[in-house]
């Protein structure tokens, strides 16, 4: 059997050494590493007082040599020992110390397993906040003996490329699913193995992302309110499947080629669901039953699946069975609202055949009871969708914080409860929330068709792009820095992970809802210097004269909404304070973007008195100000705002590098230390230590 000795981590292992008898320590290593050892320690004989080091192959014989003289001069102290104090005593120490090394082995085990994960949850705990209630767990490692600890082996080396070649892992066909984490008795239990965005699921962001682009630039064609609806439904429709889709990943791990075919079928429903998105309560092209198949079919899709994991896992069984109950019923309510679509045939025929005043309106008032009927069961439906998964939640809880037979009944039933992994959500939220930004940035590009291009079609769509800058500087550098818990990893009752995960969905949904609108403002010529023909053709054609009043609510109220959400995120994080305290609390910043809220609230109440260049500039001039005041609140009062005390300009440069190359480099022995340079200097300098 070929074996190169490793490490539980999956690394080459450091030479192991012991003592002989003379006070020679002997260095047991690989052949490749042999030279190097010998010349390292070649001057250890001339050092004062002498060091003598033996360094020898693994397994060969000067190897079992030492090891034979090693254990000869033990077993010769045992007898001496067993002589001097009796063997009653001798043998009890021996049991003791034999039980004290397994059970020191087995921890070893278990900490060399979990090493790299710790190491990566505690930079998350530095990012999302700590939990003392967290463990870990892996695969059981192989118990067998480790080659180096072994007295005699035969072992044939291979070299480190012929490993690395052989550590790849083939994609299976199908994979039982493996929980990520979960809780059980009061703690969350989590896979060792890093957690990282997948490539389909980037994939299927952008795909959400540009649905999202093709409903906001219908809404913002037609600014009305039956429209605004229509946007609505269809935005709560697209965004419930994506984020279950994201919750099954976050939850489970199969990475195999199944898992491929069912993110392709249920972006296929996505994509389906789309093409049926814009003619939603239409009259005669309605395509709202069209839109609900494909909708359907991903949901109960997806409760097949959770039905398969509840038989393939039953550890998690109870959470699936909920998820399963969950689509049921809101599928019920759905197919409802399908047969409730309204007649328009019948009112026409009325209209056709000039009946009585009294049996046309009969006819014209059946479809509009049955559209209000149906926007009822639409509505009911969709709060079952987006608010039914927090039942199973409220239960956990209620069954770990009651001690009633109903309540332990509950909590058998929800032993073991999945859990959202921080990392994977915030990730894949950041993802998706920049690929959100971007499709703002893109809409504001236009085509210029003048001699020099400098007019306000130009300085509009340049306000636009600060305006999506300060945001992305909001959401990302401010909200999203320095974090000491995350909103997800505090305490349930206080309900803000709830909070956080709500106040994404107004937060898109608002914005996505203003950059089309400005996508329209941009290019309308209500100003000066904003003449149609120095845009292209395509753009004259999407060019308006004047400003509707549902354009201007799109883009105002948007903004307030979305600056609102990001708000609500903020206030669901814990931050860090700075060591000297920060110049205005969160309250205050806070407050100072409700006042900024309500003013974008107000905006449109200004009508034509504002055209669609000062509409942008002062909205733009607003989220500027709210930018400032949360960095300079932020900052440390101790410190200057612009200058800074000067101590964090200063830097420190490491390299690594083998002791020859060092010894080459500096001619010399030892530490190198590259000296700050100063304001007049030009050159670094070197010095050894």
């Amino acid at each position: 059997m070929s074996t190169t000795p490793r490490s539980q981590l999956g690394g080459r292992r450091r030479p192991s050494e012991f003592l002989l008898p003379d006070g020679r320590k002997v260095l047991v290593a690989l052949p490749e590493d042999i030279e190097s050892l010998r010349q390292r320690y070649a001057k250890s004989h001339d050092a004062d007082p002498p060091i003598q080091v033996e360094v020898v192959v693994h397994g060969s014989d000067e190897h079992r040599h030492f090891l034979g003289v090693s254990k000869s001069h033990h077993e010769t102290r045992r007898a001496q020992l067993r002589e001097r104090h009796g063997p009653e005593l001798v043998d009890e120490l021996e049991a003791a110390r034999a039980e004290l090394d397994a059970v020191s082995a087995q921890l070893h085990r278990l900490e060399a397993a979990s090493i790299d994960s710790t190491n990566r949850l505690n930079e998350n705990f530095s990012r999302f906040g700590f939990d003392a209630k967290l463990r870990t767990y892996a695969d059981d490692e192989d118990d067998s003996e480790d080659p180096m600890s072994s007295g005699v082996s035969s072992v044939t080396w291979t070299s480190d490329k012929t490993d690395r070649r052989r550590g790849g892992e083939a994609m299976r066909l199908f994979r039982r699913p493996v929980v990520k984490q979960y809780f059980h008795r009061g703690l969350l239990w989590r896979a060792a193995e890093h957690t990282e965005v997948m490539s389909f699921e980037l994939f299927f962001d952008l795909l959400y992302v540009g649905i999202l682009a093709i409903n906001g630039d219908h809404v913002a064609e037609e600014p009305s309110g039956q429209e605004l609806l229509r946007f609505f439904i269809t935005f709560l429709m697209s965004w419930k499947i994506w984020a279950d889709v994201q919750q099954l990943i976050s939850w489970f791990e199969t990475n195999d080629i199944m898992q491929r075919v069912e993110i392709l079928f249920l972006t296929a429903c996505l994509l389906g669901q789309t093409t049926n998105m814009l003619q939603v309560f239409n009259g005669e092209e309605d395509t709202f039953t069209q839109l609900v198949a494909y909708y359907l079919a991903a949901r109960l899709f997806m409760a097949a699946y959770c039905a398969l994991t509840a038989f393939l896992v039953p550890l998690v069984k109870g959470m699936m069975i909920s998820q399963v109950l969950n689509v049921i019923a809101s599928t019920a309510f759905w197919i409802a609202a399908t047969f409730m679509t309204p007649n328009v045939h019948h009112a026409e025929a009325a209209h056709v055949v000039d009946r009585a005043e009294a049996a046309v309106e009969e006819h014209a008032a059946g479809p509009v009871q049955q559209s209000t009927a149906r926007l009822v069961l639409i509505f009911v439906a969709l709060g079952v969708d987006m608010f039914g998964s927090a039942v199973p939640v409220i239960l956990f809880r209620f069954a770990r914080s009651h001690d009633t037979p109903g309540a332990r009944r509950v909590g058998r039933f929800f032993e073991f409860f999945p859990a959202i992994n921080i990392e994977h959500k915030v990730e894949r939220t950041n993802a998706f929330v920049s690929l959100v930004f971007g499709y703002s940035v893109v809409g504001i590009m236009f085509q210029n068709a003048s001699d020099f291009g400098i007019h306000a079609f130009l300085g509009k769509a340049i306000l636009g792009l600060c305006q999506a800058y300060i945001f992305n500087w909001l959401y990302f550098e401010v909200d999203g820095s320095n974090i000491l818990t995350h909103a997800i990893r505090w305490r349930v009752e206080t309900g803000m992970s709830f909070v956080w995960q709500y106040a994404h969905l107004a937060f898109v949904m608002a914005y996505v809802l203003a950059a089309s609108a400005l996508s329209k403002m941009v290019v309308a010529t209500d100003g000066v210097n904003a003449h149609l023909e120095d845009l292209t053709p395509f753009y004259q054609h999407r060019s308006v004269e004047a400003l509707s009043t549902g354009l201007r609510l799109y883009y105002c109220i948007g903004l307030g909404v979305a600056l609102f959400g990001m708000g609500l995120i903020s206030l669901s994080h814990e931050h860090k304070i700075p060591a000297g305290m920060c110049r205005l609390g969160k309250p205050t910043r806070l407050a100072n973007r409700l006042v900024v809220c309500i003013i974008f609230f107000c905006l449109p109440a200004a009508g034509d008195r504002l055209n669609s260049l000062n509409l942008v500039a002062i909205t733009t001039a607003l989220s500027a100000w709210v930018l400032l005041l949360e960095l300079w609140g932020k900052s440390c009062r101790t410190e200057d705002f612009f200058w800074g005390s000067g101590d964090s300009d200063k830097c420190q440069y490491t390299a690594r590098c083998g002791q020859r190359r060092l010894n080459q480099a500096t001619k010399s022995d030892g530490e190198i230390d590259i000296v700050e340079l100063g304001r007049s200097e030009k050159t670094a300098v070197v010095t050894t230590q």
